[in-house]
């Protein structure tokens, strides 16, 4: 019913030292003393799959290659317990990410790709079947949203989803609802709409006047609020440590976003009336809806 807090033992703690700086991508010296931490508790292997999982998520390019080194050395070090208990979704689909995505580092995409082909060796290995698959398994990636696809970002969404890859797991572990009842929809009466009239109030909405010089000051001072705001917004996220706190925890960050949305709506409807409003350069010529503009006459056969 109520998210419970995830676990932040010296499963954790061992790797965050692991993956710092102060070791060399390819040392292997700490492997020994993290396999033992894992044995101690039964939660040790999915704390050691969150942990990997967060550094190759937020680390820098030196945690990425070390966080893949460690995981490296559990899987052929840590033995069955290790095995069945690590390898769950979120942490694969990371691992393909880093391992095709174009924004991943190129030193990354090359660690991940030889890694994969190691690992296949291992398809017949309990637990490890999944792993073995991922050097000739396709991508599962997110589509790039793109303005020409989705026009403009839905304002509903919550951009904080900062564990999107568990609850997707979560959500996909959940059995479908079983019975008759399960795809009843109430049938709902639709009101009537007067089309004439719906189309009438459409028009006079299209010709209503937008006078850019009357609207001029107000326009400055929306998007100098958007300025502070966005640059608010960028400062709250800087300060976050993702590895410790999720972005839709922090009160400041949130106030900022809420505010940046609002201005959006706002700085969007000027445009929109200003791009209704104003003459077009040529004889004939239309809005994209198709409407002519004013002020152009049109050009008769």
């Amino acid at each position: 019913m109520f998210s419970q807090k995830k676990p932040y033992s010296a499963v954790t703690v061992t790797i965050e030292n692991l993956t710092s700086e102060s070791y060399s991508v390819d040392d292997l010296s700490g492997i020994p003393d993290l396999v033992e931490v894992i044995k101690l508790q039964a939660s040790g292997p999915s704390e050691a799959a969150r942990a990997i999982r967060k550094k190759l998520k937020y680390g820098n390019v030196h945690r990425q290659l070390r966080a893949l080194v460690l995981l490296d050395g559990l899987i052929q070090n840590a033995g069955p317990h290790f095995h069945r208990g690590f390898a769950d979704e979120p942490l694969l689909e990371r691992l393909r990410v880093c391992g095709t995505s174009g924004l991943s580092d190129p030193a990354v995409r090359k660690k991940c790709t030889e890694l994969f082909r190691d690992w296949s060796q291992y398809a017949s290995t309990p637990g490890l079947e999944r792993v073995a698959r991922l050097y000739r398994e396709l991508p599962k990636r997110k589509v790039a949203v793109t303005q020409e696809r989705s026009k403009v970002i839905k304002e509903t969404e919550n951009p904080f989803g900062d564990d999107e890859e568990e609850q997707a797991a979560v959500n996909a572990s959940r059995p479908p609802v079983a019975g008759p009842s399960a795809n009843w929809m109430p049938q709902v009466p639709q009101p009537v709409v007067d089309k004439k009239k719906k189309k009438k109030d459409k028009d006079r909405g299209r010709r209503g006047s937008f006078n850019l010089e009357a609207e001029k000051e107000k326009i400055k001072a929306v998007i100098a609020e958007a300025s502070i705001e966005s640059t608010g917004l960028m400062n709250s996220l800087q300060s976050i440590n993702r590895e410790r706190q999720r972005i839709s925890e922090n009160a400041m960050a949130l106030q900022h976003f809420e505010a940046c949305k609002q201005l959006r709506r706002r700085i969007l409807r000027y445009v929109r009336s200003a791009r209704l409003s104003r003459p077009c350069s040529s004889p004939g010529a239309r809005h994209r809806d198709g409407r002519p503009c004013p002020g152009s006459p049109l050009v008769r056969g």
